[in-house]
């Protein structure tokens, strides 16, 4: 599995995503991951930051889920807004259940607010401003979201493209 982090890693930085390395992953699971995959907390415990050059999309790193993390997005920010959406106690339990089934990986900006989750049973979905929750399954599995990065620009059309490869998804092929 670490390798297939290292190539999805890799082909993302060949793709003008910045990378560092992870930091001391010594620290207890924060509480956020207690729920997600082993593959999930491997995956975000490998770098400290894997983000577009532009700084509009990454992948939250283990860090981000702590409760003292000081960046100017939360990990769960989605959920945060959709909470101060609600307009009833009805619609704030509605997002709150799908939230509890959903963990953020992925968060963009670049074009409003976009992310992509794990859900419970391992699917990724993609979810959008303004219904977060009104997420599409992208991928059946984590592990199929990491060999499409490695694979591109094999498709090129899949609504991931446009987060990960640009605005479009039809970026130049790495060299």
């Amino acid at each position: 599995m670490t390798e297939l982090f290292r190539t999805a890693a890799g082909r993302l930085q060949e793709s003008g995503w910045v990378y560092e390395p992870p930091l001391s992953t010594r620290d207890d699971v924060p509480s956020a991951l207690h729920t997600a995959p082993e593959t999930v907390i491997r995956w975000v415990s490998s770098f400290s930051l894997l983000s577009y050059a532009d700084e509009t999309v990454w992948f939250l790193s283990r860090p981000d889920y702590s409760t003292d993390a000081e960046d100017a997005f939360a990990w769960n920010e989605c959920e945060q807004l959709s909470i101060l959406a609600a307009t009833t106690d009805a619609e704030a339990a509605a997002v709150s259940r799908f939230w509890k089934r959903h963990l953020p990986i992925l968060l963009s900006v670049r074009s409003g607010y976009e992310y992509l989750a794990v859900r419970d049973d391992g699917a990724v979905v993609h979810g959008a401003e303004p219904e977060f929750e009104e997420a599409v399954v992208v991928f059946s599995h984590f592990e199929h979201l990491l060999r499409h990065i490695i694979a591109w620009p094999a498709r090129r059309d899949h609504v991931v493209d446009g987060l990960l490869f640009g605005a479009t998804g039809i970026r130049d092929a790495p060299a």
